[in-house]
């Protein structure tokens, strides 16, 4: 197995529950390995080597292939290991991330879709204008230089701000575009890589406006579905609430009996009011489902609010560009 693509799932949780089949009759897991191998054909070998290799091995093992590293199987090598037998919690808890990479599949095409059409066409609308700057900047702007200095007048005063003096106003417009569009493309990338590797996004996302509320409720997605496939095993909510924390950039939560309920919303509060009526289990299935939910309405808004704040900085740096441009031609005549 070179990566885990979505069948890979599907062989994994196979191999698995033949695992929990062979320890059932042999009772070690060196033994039940050896059945297996006995017993599988070569084709599903090195499933079976993957399988074992995330049962024995820690998280970094240097000796991992680089493909698998890049790919879930790190978070699923620690989720095992969170559990008391990992041998026998291996097929429930593969049978679960099924659940997972049917979301992650339909998330990866929506990110794309939502952002990929418009920051390309705004990066190329920046890239064209540009170009069309520094082409003028070149061979146009000083021929006009030259014309107004023979009558002792300055050029207008908005094209010497977007070009004159180093123009200041020109890098500051081009920056704030280039770094917003630069920001936009890294955040989607990345989301779509941490969506591959069942990763959490960074605790610096969570701070930036527009897209800190698609980080949140991709990372409380993520606290969910961890939680389930550790309840998949037969650990109880709490205690799957609690060590799924751990491996995110969210508030941790060591003891549900003493957190306190307050009157706001929020995911944290429903579940501590939903531990102290004994109902945790029902409220996790439930909001496992909302924050899918959440985290595709919180993408929808940010390309929304993404989409028009680039398209007037790019549209007014347009139009100040091009009355820079053309200003110098219409008022040559009072020049003279």
């Amino acid at each position: 197995m070179a990566s885990l693509k979505p069948t890979a799932a599907e062989s994994l949780a196979s191999a698995a529950r033949a695992l929990h089949y062979a320890l059932n009759e042999t009772g070690t897991v060196d033994e039940a390995f050896k059945k297996l191998y006995a017993a599988a054909d070569p084709q599903q070998h090195e499933t079976l080597r993957s399988l074992e290799k995330l049962l024995r091995s820690p998280e970094s093992e240097p000796t991992t292939p680089r493909k698998l590293r890049l790919s879930s199987y790190p978070t699923l090598a620690w989720l095992l290991r969170q559990t008391s037998t990992p041998e026998r919690s291996a097929a429930a808890l593969f049978g679960e991330f099924r659940r997972h990479q049917s979301f992650s599949a339909t998330a990866m095409f929506t990110v794309w879709s939502e952002f990929a059409g418009f920051l390309a066409y705004l990066g190329a609308v920046l890239a064209v204008l540009i170009l069309l700057v520094v082409m003028y900047g070149l061979f146009v702007l000083p021929q006009f230089r030259g014309l107004y200095g023979q009558f002792g007048t300055p050029l207008p005063r908005i094209t010497s701000m977007m070009f004159g003096g180093g123009a200041p106003l020109f890098t500051l417009l081009l920056v704030s575009a280039i770094g917003l569009l630069a920001s936009l493309w890294w955040f989607v990338l990345d989301l779509r890589r941490k969506l591959r590797r069942y990763a959490p996004l960074s605790a610096g996302y969570l701070k930036l406006p527009l897209i800190g509320a698609v980080a949140l409720a991709y990372n409380q997605y993520l606290w969910l579905s961890y939680a389930a496939l550790l309840r998949a095993t037969g650990m109880s909510a709490a205690e799957a609430l609690r060590i799924a924390g751990g491996r995110l950039p969210l508030a941790p939560v060591e003891r549900w009996e003493t957190l306190p309920v307050s009157s706001a919303p929020g995911l944290v509060n429903d579940l501590a009011l939903a531990f102290r009526l004994g109902k945790l289990d029902e409220e996790t299935s439930f909001q496992q489902v909302a924050t899918v939910d959440s985290f595709l309405a919180a993408l929808h808004r940010c390309r929304s609010r993404s989409r028009l704040v680039l398209t007037i900085c790019i549209y007014y740096l347009v139009a100040s560009y091009v009355a820079a441009m053309y200003l110098p031609i219409f008022s040559l005549g009072s020049a003279m």
